[in-house]
């Protein structure tokens, strides 16, 4: 199980002694006994003991030309859960000025009866590698690495408007964590201990104390905001641009523990759930560094080899074969691995399909509880009980009192409890909305949704599309798709949605903007349900793929 993945940059001249010298310690510690300066950077390997906790050390470098890289791969055994085992991997890279680090940690139980949760922490290196390098010379964390200072905002717009640039970015690769103060000023999150275990891995961000959430929302949106002691995780955005906003309330960070220890945990088990694949996939691994010395030691040797003579020349060669060797059997290893690994992930995706089928039949369940109640407004409607509850009517004076723009969920939400008599909002609109938080002219998008279920409803009762679509502008409606899009089986089944249990095709559609930037585009997908007279949005959200789009 991954646990811990981090990738670090350092710069200045004495990164590197720091990093070795908190290396040095931190083996120290696992293996029972210390190894000599020149031995943490040489190949070997070592057996450890640590108060009767076995482990094993492999050491692997190339230090011939630049950049040098080294590994460290040490595999322990947990003193307290007997049958698990903890993997360390370590990478360094060293170019002139340029330090580069890399930390996975992860464990594997190797019995069924391991059943202790495992807990999110920073490893103790981590620490020790960041507090060396803060107290060398030369040496601090490059500037691209995040949450290398806790952040507040709040004392003035032009900090909420920085982070809003922050959070935008396309090339984010770390998450935001808010954190906010209670009524009285207190928080219920040390922001400043979270931020130094989150150190590489996200940037934390503390509200003042004194501030106005108005002014936040306003800048921010309510999605990117938060207040009264509650925590909103803003996760790394996707290829797609999509960014997802998680929100714990202080009652759910109560509920964590007493401690600040415990809150801080909790938080850092979210964080890495979101960072730890993709810095997985930067880390230098051990067979890298073995196959660059390898090949280093091959160009080296071809390279002398007019000037060596016989003997010295087999010397070489042997010294090579036997590199070659080692590396043979550490591919077998990995085989062998990676023969394990892909059970493992055959045994999950057995399990996530069987999750999905249950997250399915539920979901089933729901339409069909969501059809029972727009039969019941139907006849309230047909009653002449009125559309809009107080509910309605306070959720919606509380949105024409904001200043920033509903996001397409709450748009097709307002609409549902508005016009349920009228409408039917599918699952899979809500989802696609959902993932088009950032698209930025929510009125806009509100009052062609609005026109669709009211305006052009009863002229399509009456006259049918070719006067309903009267209603709206040539570039908000389209009546069809393309031919292309038409006849091709991959983009109709993109536009094919659940319905009463059955596959629907959906080519009407809502326009707003022409370009693939998901902030000024968005499309809505409906049906036209003619036995019940009902509007169906199947979809909103962002432009759906067309021929050359």
């Amino acid at each position: 199980m991954l646990v811990y993945a981090n990738h670090l940059r350092f710069q200045g001249s004495d990164s590197e002694r720091a990093i070795f010298k908190a290396i040095g310690g931190w083996l120290k510690e696992q293996i029972g006994f210390g190894l000599h300066p020149n031995q943490i950077g040489e190949d070997g390997e070592y057996d450890g003991n640590r108060q009767g906790a076995r482990s094993w050390l492999k050491i692997r470098s190339t230090r011939e030309d630049e950049p040098n890289l080294y590994a460290w791969l040490l595999t322990s055994a947990d003193e307290a859960v007997r049958g698990r085992r903890w993997v360390t991997e370590i990478g360094l890279r060293v170019s002139g000025d340029e330090t580069e680090l890399t930390c996975v940690l992860s464990t594997e139980d190797q019995s069924t009866l391991v059943d202790n949760p495992v807990v999110p922490s920073r490893p103790r290196l981590i620490r020790y590698v960041v507090n060396n390098i803060r107290e060398a010379t030369d040496a601090r964390l490059a500037k691209t690495v995040p949450g290398a200072t806790l952040k507040t905002v709040g004392p003035d717009l032009d900090s909420y408007r920085a982070l809003l640039a922050d959070i935008d970015r396309s090339d984010r690769h770390y998450p935001v964590l808010l954190v906010s103060p209670m009524a009285d000023g207190s928080y219920l999150v040390d922001s400043a201990r979270l931020q130094e275990d989150l150190v590489g891995l996200a940037q934390v961000v503390q509200i003042a104390s004194r501030f106005n959430s108005y002014e936040m929302a306003e800048i921010l949106g309510t999605h990117w905001s938060a207040w009264n002691g509650a925590a909103n995780l803003i996760h790394i955005p996707t290829p797609s641009g999509y960014i997802r906003p998680h929100i714990f309330l202080s009652d759910t960070i109560e509920e964590w523990g007493d401690t600040p220890h415990s809150r801080v945990t909790a938080l850092m088990a979210w964080v890495t759930n979101n960072t730890n694949i993709p810095r997985r996939r930067e880390r230098i691994r051990m067979d890298g560094v073995a196959q660059l010395a390898l090949r280093r030691r091959l160009h080296a040797a071809r390279a002398r080899a007019n000037s060596l003579d016989e003997t010295s020349l087999r010397l070489e060669l042997d010294s090579v074969w036997s590199m070659a060797e080692q590396q043979s059997e550490q591919l077998s290893e990995m085989e062998a691995a990676q023969k394990e690994l892909e059970l493992q992930l055959e045994a999950a995706e057995l399990e996530r399909l069987r999750m999905e089928e249950e997250r399915e039949d539920a979901r089933k369940a729901t339409r069909a509880k969501e059809f029972e109640l727009q039969e019941l407004r139907s006849q309230q409607s047909e009653s002449g009980f009125g559309r809009a509850t107080a509910f309605d009517a306070e959720r919606l004076l509380s949105l024409a009192c904001r200043s920033d723009q509903p996001s397409p969920l709450e748009c097709l939400e307002i609409i549902g409890d508005l016009f349920g008599d009228r409408c039917v909002v599918l699952d899979s609109a809500r989802d696609s909305a959902e993932e088009s938080n950032r698209f930025a002219h929510g009125r806009q998008l509100l009052d062609l949704l609005r026109t669709l279920v009211t305006v052009y409803r009863d002229k399509l009762i009456a006259g049918g599309d070719s006067e309903a679509r009267k209603v709206f502008g040539r570039d908000d409606y389209a009546a069809k798709e393309s031919k292309t899009v038409m006849s091709n089986k991959a983009m109709k089944r993109q536009r094919t949605f659940d319905y009463q249990g059955e596959p629907v095709e959906m080519f009407r559609h809502l326009k707003i903007g022409v370009d693939d930037d998901i902030r000024r585009t968005i499309r809505v997908h409906f049906h036209w349900d003619s036995s019940r007279s009902l509007i169906v949005i199947g979809y909103c959200g962002r432009h759906l793929p067309v021929s050359g789009y």
